[in-house]
């Protein structure tokens, strides 16, 4: 008897080991990346910065895609996590400083939303690459998943600077069935919500809050004011996420990681009160897609 119980206990001990997750190492993942786009780089080019400027100088395209259907099913959190993550990407440049000869990576956030390739991240992420400052030469611009696949972008298919959202086209030879996540309708104030991405290099960090607002932000320069839609949330993010999903407790993504707004007491008293988690809610995506499905 004590054979028998002492044999599962070690089944479910080596049960349990087998679905640990693991732990992130974030300096190789850093090393794997930029060996990755070396290779890539070495086969194809990436849109340059001049077509990047170009492309979202465009505002009046839309970008035709084949969207997965909506998941109704929620999900613990740790599985939702891991499926979220497959189809999450690390996005940026590559470029060379005018202080030393060693290249450079800038990372941040974005998520496929079709199987071919194409993805979702901010406006200023791309800009990012296409108006490089600083003297920084731009030396092609690249997309990670979380598998190590790594590709070129090939276009910008679609993007609006007012909702800070750019739709991209990865270069995939059309070989590629990448992972991607399914677009809900909207969230409600209230629901539940998680984020996935990569603040200040901490590579797939996942966070779970709620909607807390859904208004119209006064946004722009001084003389070039402007309303657009935001949605904020609970959940925790910070430099580095910008372009990751918001997603509900199915997966479905209900919003695009955007910025902070930090709210003090008074220009007399600066003291932080509270940090406003700013995310472009998916309605305003929708307005971007021809749903191709």
């Amino acid at each position: 008897m004590n054979k028998i119980f002492l044999l599962s206990i070690n089944l479910l001990f080596m049960v349990g080991v087998a679905n640990a997750q693991s732990f992130t190492d974030d300096a190789r993942l850093l090393e794997s990346y930029q060996k990755s786009i070396d290779s890539v780089m070495a086969k194809t080019k990436s849109i340059t910065a001049e077509g990047a400027q170009k492309a979202l100088l465009n505002t009046q395209n839309l970008a035709t895609v084949k969207l997965a259907k909506p998941a109704k099913k929620p999900l613990q959190a740790h599985m939702l996590y891991e499926q979220v993550k497959r189809a999450t990407v690390i996005i940026g440049c590559a470029y060379l400083c005018p202080r030393c000869s060693n290249p450079h990576l800038s990372e941040s956030s974005g998520y496929i939303i079709d199987s071919k390739g194409i993805v979702v991240t901010n406006y200023h992420v791309v800009a990012q690459y296409a108006f490089m400052k600083d003297g920084n030469k731009p030396e092609g611009f690249f997309v990670r998943l979380a598998d190590g696949r790594t590709y070129a972008v090939k276009t910008v298919l679609a993007a609006s600077k007012k909702n800070d959202l750019a739709i991209l086209q990865l270069e995939t030879d059309g070989k590629a069935d990448l992972p991607s996540l399914a677009l809900a309708d909207a969230a409600q104030i209230g629901d539940q919500v998680y984020v996935l991405g990569h603040p200040k290099g901490m590579h797939y960090y996942f966070s779970q809050g709620n909607v807390t607002n859904k208004y119209y932000e006064n946004a722009g320069p001084p003389n070039e004011k402007f309303f657009r839609e935001m949605m904020t949330i609970s959940a925790d993010y910070a430099t580095g996420s910008s372009g990751g999903p918001v997603v509900d407790i199915c997966g479905n993504v209900v919003g695009t990681v955007s910025n902070t707004n930090m709210l003090t007491h008074s220009e007399m008293n600066p003291s932080v009160q509270m940090v406003v988690k700013n995310t472009v809610p998916v309605e305003s995506l929708w307005k971007l897609i021809r749903n191709a499905s």
